[in-house]
């Protein structure tokens, strides 16, 4: 998939279907909204594309230093290529991306860089103060075609990046699943940790994640593992390590199951199968490694029912 990064003094060389947002999640809506740009794009022999802002639009209006995401850059490029986009535009979000009228925007954006097609959800707003609503698009029919996808629900809740992260801080994976229509996930580096796994029989790959991800609520969990494209399960645990010393840093640490490979500094994915239990404070080793033997079989019979 190719990147653009778009500004005024840029033109595209060819008509193209456009999928319109900002598309944090790539959830069940937004693939419904992109599968119909791709789908149009193909039927009449143009480039399929994602028009998209950076950075979030909330980092700049709310004067924010970071925003932690369902999909940051990378991950959302990847999941765009799976879903067969030709091309990534990124428009600038700045003070002038910000406060350009509606109208404007159609005219720059749209009009002015020949998209033939614009598909987008139903909520979608744009231009300055979020002005502009999708009926608005309609009004340029002789310009371009629009498709207007209606809103998505999962047992009569709107499925929305806003859900899908208050399901996270819940520690609801089924239902982020659910709305995703695949495991969460988040990937990083693997990093030296305090080693305080390895010295009970429980040895751990600390994850240091390459972006800024939103972080599941603290807890173990069942996790599909992938290095090096080779896929393996494990359980893993969000949180502090109370039972040794209190650590201020929310660490992310992995037991794979049935592996012994040294695999510091390279790089892991972790796709979130279910939600175990919530971390807590042990009042010896011995009963943590009672509790994470008691875990280890819970995974391994999980990934057995679930992986055949």
């Amino acid at each position: 998939m190719e990147v653009i990064h778009l500004n005024l003094s840029k033109k595209l060389d060819q008509p193209i279907a456009v999928a319109l947002g900002y598309f944090d999640g790539l959830h069940l809506g937004h693939q419904a909204v992109i599968k119909e740009v791709v789908d149009y794009a193909k039927a009449h022999q143009m480039r399929s594309a994602v028009m998209t802002f950076s950075p979030s639009p909330n980092i700049f209006l709310k004067k924010l230093d970071s925003e932690r995401l369902l999909t940051p850059y990378q991950e959302k490029v990847s999941r765009l290529t799976e879903l067969g986009v030709d091309e990534l535009i990124i428009l600038p979000f700045n003070e002038t991306l910000a406060n350009m009228r509606a109208i404007d925007f159609v005219e720059r954006y749209l009009i002015q860089y020949g998209v033939a097609h614009v598909s987008t959800g139903f909520d979608f707003r744009f231009g300055r103060m979020g002005e502009g609503e999708v009926e608005l698009l309609g009004g340029y029919s002789d310009r371009f075609s629009l498709n207007i996808t209606p809103k998505y629900e999962l047992e009569q809740e709107k499925i929305g990046a806003t859900e899908i992260k208050r399901y996270l801080a819940d520690g609801n994976i089924k239902k982020v699943t659910q709305m995703l229509g695949r495991p969460y996930r988040i990937h990083g580096m693997v990093v030296s940790g305090q080693q305080r796994g390895r010295q009970i029989g429980f040895p751990t790959a600390n994850l240091q994640l390459s972006e800024d991800y939103v972080i599941p609520k603290k807890g173990v969990y069942a996790v599909e593992v992938e290095i090096e494209g080779q896929r393996y399960v494990g359980m893993c645990n969000i949180g502090h390590n109370p039972t040794f010393n209190f650590n201020d840093q929310v660490s992310i640490e992995t037991y794979i199951l049935d592996f012994s490979e040294d695999i510091y500094g390279k790089e892991m994915t972790l796709d979130f199968c279910e939600y175990l239990r919530e971390e807590k404070r042990f009042g010896s080793i011995a009963e943590l490694m009672k509790q994470l033997e008691a875990d280890h079989q819970y995974v391994r019979s999980y990934f057995k029912l679930n992986l055949n």
